[in-house]
């Protein structure tokens, strides 16, 4: 770290923590915490409404979203299929009917499934946790998000961020100089 990106990162910590950027979150001591998206899939379709279509490593979470991708035989292969079965085309069929001809696919599976949002790190500002997402993004296929996190009872974090912003904790260049100041 350099003098340079010390003074850009205490300025950052001062928008998002005391000065115009409090107003996007109006959170307490906030923290920039960064979640990884998981999908729980397998569920048992009766006691969820969130579906996911599943063919080999591809998934679909709408009937429509997998239409989409289909070609102009593919899709009027399942509008024959739908029209033997209730008598309408795909897309005018029922969601629910829908899901289910696309489950009977050879190798397609439908099932339910739950969103979660797991901790992957906790950042300062929310600059830096958006450009850890920018960094890492391929490493996380699901997709990450910055969620906003108060800190009030963590008392360490509070005390070294306040610090920061009063100028009692400072960059120093050096071991030697780190010493000399403490003597």
């Amino acid at each position: 770290m350099t003098p340079e990106t010390w003074a850009d990162f205490v300025q950052r910590l001062c928008h998002d923590c005391i000065g115009e950027g409090v107003q996007d979150h109006l959170t307490a001591d906030v923290m920039f915490t960064v979640q990884a998206r998981r999908l729980v899939s397998g569920i048992d379709k009766d006691f969820t409404e969130d579906l996911v279509l599943i063919y080999e490593d591809r998934e679909w979470f709408s009937p429509e979203d997998y239409w989409d991708g289909l070609g102009q035989a593919e899709r009027e292969e399942l509008d024959r299929s739908m029209l033997g079965v209730v008598g309408k085309k795909f897309l005018e069929a029922a969601e629910s009917e829908r899901w289910e001809l696309l489950g009977e696919l050879p190798d397609h599976t439908v099932v339910g499934y739950q969103e979660t949002w797991e901790f992957v790190n906790t950042h300062f500002t929310k600059d830096a946790a958006e450009a850890f997402i920018q960094r890492k993004k391929s490493d996380y296929r699901k997709g990450l998000r910055v969620a906003v996190e108060s800190q009030y009872w963590a008392w360490e974090f509070n005390a070294i961020k306040n610090a920061i912003l009063t100028g009692r904790l400072q960059l120093v260049d050096s071991q030697s100089q780190a010493i000399e100041q403490l003597a």
